[in-house]
C-alpha cells in the first residue's frame, strides 16, 4: 500500500481534516484562497462534483502547485470527472517523482485513447500493489502497440494474496498473443484461485466459446448457476442463454477492455484490505478505461454508497443502461434513494420497474421497498411470485422470503397468516435470532402463548446477545410474566445497546413504574415520546405521562 497514504490527505471524503497547503494563506489571491476553502467544505459535505470544480478553480490560479494538482486530481477522479482529472494528473504524475496513482491513471487514459500516457517512469519504486497494477497496464500498452508476444514474455510479480488476479491477467495477455494452451492453463489457475466466481466464469467461459469448446463453456456456466441459486450472476445467466441460442461468442478483449478487467479484480480486492476510498479511486480508473464495463460500475456504485456519496452512487447506477446489469442497477438506485430518506422518489422508481419478467434479486429488493413504505399488498404479491417460482423449479425455500412476507401480512392485519409464515420460517431456520425474536415477542404481546414466546426470545438472546431489540423482547417477556426486577435489568441493557429505540424506552419506563421507580419511569416515557414518530405510541405515552401506568393500556392495541 506504499504511496496510498497520501490519498488520505486529499480525498474529498476526508477533506475536513486537510491542512492548508503551504503558502496558500490569506495574502494569496482571494479567488485562489476562496476556491480552496470552498473545495474543502464541499468535500467534507460529500459534494464531490462541487469539490472537484473548486479545486480546479484554485489550481487555475496556481497551476504549478503540486499539492493543488494532487487534490484537484483526486477530487475529480473520485467524482468521475475524467476530463477534469486529465490535466492535474499530468502535472501530478508525469515526472520522475510523481504521484503513483496519477501515473497509473495516465497509462489507463492512453489505453482508452483519451490522453497521452506518461512520458517518464517514476524514479521511486511503486509499492507492491501499485507496481503490479502498473505492470499490468504496461502489458496492455504493449498489446495495443502490436507487441503482444513481448507482453506475454514479461514476468509479473503478484502482490501478496493476488496470484489468482495475476493468472487472470496472464490468461488474457497470452490469449492476445495467440498462445492458447498457456492461456487455458492460466485461466484454469485463475478460476481455482480467485474468489470472484462470477467474473472468472465469464472470462474463462468466453475463452472456451471462442475456442469452439461450447460444451465446456456450457458446463462452466451451468455449474455456477446451480451452485449460486440464491444470487445468480446475471452475466453468467446471459452467457448461457446466448450459448443455448447458438449466437456468436463474444469477441476477444480490446487492449482497453482487457486492461480494465485486469485492474478490476485487484481493485475489488482492495476494498477488503484498505479504506473504501482507495478501492473507489482504482475502480474509477477502471471506469475511465472502459466506461461500458458494467460489472465494475456496479461495484463502484456500491462502494460510493458505502462512503456516504449517495448522489455519486445513484449516478453510477443510472449510467448502467444495458443488460444484464441494468435491472439490478435501477433497483439498487431506488434502494439508495429509499435509504437516504427520499421515499417518494424511491417508490416512484420502484413502481416504474415492476414487471413479471424481473429477475429474482431485483424483485426481492423491490418487495423490500414496498414493505418498508407500507405497501404490503404489493410486497406480498412479489414474495408470492418468487416463492411460487422456486417451488415450481424445485429450488429450496429461503426463510427470509417467507419471514418478510409474514411481516407484511402482520402489518396488513392478517395475524393468522403471519403466524403461519413465522412458523414456516422457523422450521427452515430454527436458530435464526430474528425469527425467534419476532414470533416470540408477538406471542408475548398478544398474551396467547407467553411462556412459549419467552422461550423463543430467550433463545434469540443467547444467539444475539448484543442486539438491543432482542434484549428488549426478553425484558418485556419478564415484564409480562411479572418479573419486574429482571425486566428492568434486561431493558436497561437493551437501552444501552439501542438508545434511539423509542419502544425500548417505553418498555423500560413501564418496568420502572411497576418497580415503584415513578420518577425514572416518567423520564423514560418522555424520552420515548421524543423519539417516536408512531402516532399509536405517541398516544400511549401521553396517557402514561398524564395518568401513570395504571391509567393506560400496557400494549398498543
Amino acid at each position: 500500500m506504499a504511496g496510498l497514504m497520501r490519498v488520505a490527505l486529499c480525498l474529498p471524503v476526508l477533506a475536513v481534516s486537510c491542512a492548508l497547503p503551504h503558502g496558500l494563506l490569506q495574502d494569496e489571491e482571494p479567488s485562489a484562497y476562496g476556491a480552496f476553502l470552498a473545495a474543502r467544505y464541499a468535500g467534507s459535505s460529500r459534494e464531490t462534483a462541487e469539490s472537484s470544480r473548486f479545486y480546479a478553480e484554485a489550481l487555475s490560479h496556481d497551476p504549478g502547485s503540486s499539492l493543488l494538482s494532487e487534490r484537484a486530481f483526486y477530487s475529480a477522479l473520485l467524482a468521475g470527472q475524467f476530463e477534469r482529472a486529465d490535466g492535474p494528473a499530468r502535472v501530478a504524475g508525469d515526472h520522475p517523482d510523481g504521484l503513483q496513482l496519477a501515473h497509473i491513471y495516465l497509462k489507463g487514459g492512453e489505453l482508452a485513447g483519451r490522453i497521452r500516457g506518461p512520458s517518464v517512469e517514476l524514479e521511486d519504486p511503486f509499492g507492491p500493489f501499485g507496481a503490479m497494477v502498473s505492470s499490468m497496464l504496461d502489458d496492455w500498452r504493449l498489446v495495443r502497440a502490436g507487441r503482444a508476444n513481448e507482453a506475454a514474455d514479461r514476468p509479473v510479480t503478484a502482490s501478496a494474496g493476488l496470484t489468482g488476479h495475476i493468472m487472470l491477467h496472464r490468461g488474457m495477455i497470452l490469449e492476445a498473443a495467440g498462445r492458447m494452451e498457456a492461456a487455458d492453463e492460466a485461466y484454469r489457475a485463475a478460476y481455482s484461485g480467485l474468489d470472484m466466481e462470477g467474473f472468472t466464469t465469464i472470462v474463462r467461459g468466453a475463452f472456451f466459446e471462442r475456442q469452439g469448446r461450447r460444451d465446456e463453456a456450457r458446463r462452466l456456466y451451468q455449474v455456477h448457476l446451480e451452485r449460486r441459486t440464491d444470487q445468480r450472476d446475471p452475466e453468467v445467466a446471459q452467457a448461457l442463454a446466448r450459448l443455448e441460442a447458438g449466437r456468436r461468442p463474444p469477441a476477444r478483449f480490446t487492449p482497453a477492455q482487457g486492461a480494465a478487467r485486469s485492474m478490476f479484480a485487484p481493485a475489488a480486492m482492495l476494498n477488503a484490505s484498505a479504506p473504501a476510498e482507495y478501492s473507489a479511486l482504482y475502480l474509477r480508473i477502471v471506469q475511465s478505461i472502459d466506461p461500458d464495463f458494467d460489472r465494475n460500475t456496479m461495484l463502484l456504485a456500491t462502494i460510493l454508497d458505502r462512503l456516504g456519496l449517495e448522489d455519486d452512487a445513484i449516478a453510477a447506477f443510472d449510467s448502467v443502461d444495458s443488460a444484464p446489469f441494468v435491472e439490478q442497477a435501477r433497483v439498487d438506485a431506488a434502494w439508495t434513494l429509499f435509504r437516504r430518506g427520499d421515499q417518494t422518489d424511491a417508490l416512484a422508481r420502484a413502481r416504474s420497474l415492476a414487471s413479471g419478467e424481473m429477475a429474482e434479486q431485483p424483485r426481492l429488493l423491490l418487495a423490500d421497498i414496498y414493505r418498508l413504505t407500507g405497501h404490503c399488498d404489493d410486497a406480498v404479491a412479489l414474495y408470492d411470485a418468487v416463492l411460487a417460482e422456486r417451488s415450481a423449479e424445485g429450488r429450496g425455500m429461503d426463510w427470509r422470503h417467507i419471514f418478510y412476507r409474514a411481516v407484511c401480512l402482520q402489518i396488513a392485519g392478517d395475524w393468522a397468516g403471519a403466524e403461519e409464515g413465522f412458523l414456516q420460517a422457523l422450521a427452515l431456520e430454527p436458530d435464526e435470532a430474528r425469527v425467534l425474536n419476532h414470533l416470540g415477542y408477538n406471542w408475548i404481546v398478544l398474551g396467547e402463548r407467553v411462556n412459549e414466546g419467552f422461550a423463543l426470545v430467550e433463545r434469540a438472546a443467547e444467539l444475539a446477545p448484543d442486539n438491543g431489540a432482542i434484549l428488549d423482547s426478553l425484558g418485556w417477556g419478564h415484564f409480562k410474566l411479572g418479573r419486574y426486577e429482571q425486566a428492568v435489568e434486561w431493558l436497561e441493557r437493551a437501552v444501552e445497546l439501542s438508545p434511539a429505540n423509542a419502544t425500548i424506552h417505553w418498555h423500560l419506563g413501564d418496568a420502572y413504574a411497576r418497580s415503584g421507580r415513578e420518577l425514572e419511569a416518567g423520564f423514560q416515557w418522555q424520552r420515548a415520546l421524543d423519539l417516536t414518530s408512531d402516532p399509536r405510541e405517541e398516544a400511549l405515552l401521553e396517557m402514561r405521562l398524564v395518568q401513570g401506568l395504571e391509567g393506560a393500556p400496557e400494549d398498543i392495541e
